[in-house]
């Protein structure tokens, strides 16, 4: 993969700056016309998990490649990282604790995606810059943002319909919307990321799934990481 990693930060108060700075930049939009697109999902877990992890912690990464096309999606390869968490979890700062093993398995791929899916939020965040967002910018790469909620931002729920979208706003921006991707299911967050609004989030997150209320190409890095941490 010809992507390369520029650099992460090792503490608090040197990613609280880049935050501060990626969170005001405005780098000129990725667009999507609905075409092939090549999206690498990314994730890492652990042993303990959560709120209880401690620092240093071992983590287990993976990145799925999957195109997603016309005729469905097709899983294209794998990629898997395994070290320390540089960090304890703090809402707000993920990207200390699992950024670097998620760029050192993205960057194992056999080839660069058009796309980031991360498991993080986007410019959804106190300094409008989550993991999802530092990351793509990191390695170059658009991205967009997955959660089950979203972190700071508010908003109304979408109608109970696949594919129904409502707007979630911070200081008055639209920066991610609830998805709807399965009836009766609660929605899940797409989150703006690296050079992504919440529209193009939004069709990116419901293009990837197929019948279940996570995008494919997470769930299959989720399924990747912890079978890797569980063999």
């Amino acid at each position: 993969m010809s992507v390369a990693l520029r650099g992460w930060p090792r503490t608090r108060a040197e990613l609280e700056d880049a935050q501060a700075r990626l969170g005001a930049a405005r780098p000129p939009p990725w667009g999507w016309e609905g075409g092939a697109l090549r999206v690498a999902g990314c994730a890492v877990v652990s042993r303990r998990g959560g709120a209880v992890a401690a620092e240093e912690e071992l983590g287990f990464a993976a990145a799925a490649l999957v195109e997603l096309g016309r005729d469905g999606l097709a899983a294209l390869a794998y990629s898997a990282a395994v070290g320390a968490l540089r960090a304890g979890f703090e809402s707000g700062l993920l990207a200390l604790r699992e950024g670097p093993l998620l760029a050192e398995a993205v960057v194992a791929l056999p080839e660069a995606p058009g796309l980031l899916l991360v498991h993080a939020a986007g410019r959804d965040h106190p300094r409008a810059c989550g993991l999802a967002v530092k990351l793509g910018a990191a390695l170059g790469l658009p991205s967009v943002g997955v959660t089950r909620r979203p972190l700071v931002a508010g908003g109304p729920l979408p109608e109970d319909r696949v594919g129904a979208r409502a707007p979630l706003t911070r200081d008055g921006e639209e920066v991610a919307c609830r998805v709807r991707t399965r009836a009766g299911v609660h929605p899940i967050v797409a989150h703006a990321g690296w050079r992504t609004t919440p529209e193009i989030a939004a069709e990116v997150v419901l293009a990837a799934t197929r019948g279940t209320r996570f995008p494919e190409p997470l769930r299959r890095a989720v399924q990747r990481a912890r079978a890797l941490r569980d063999g």
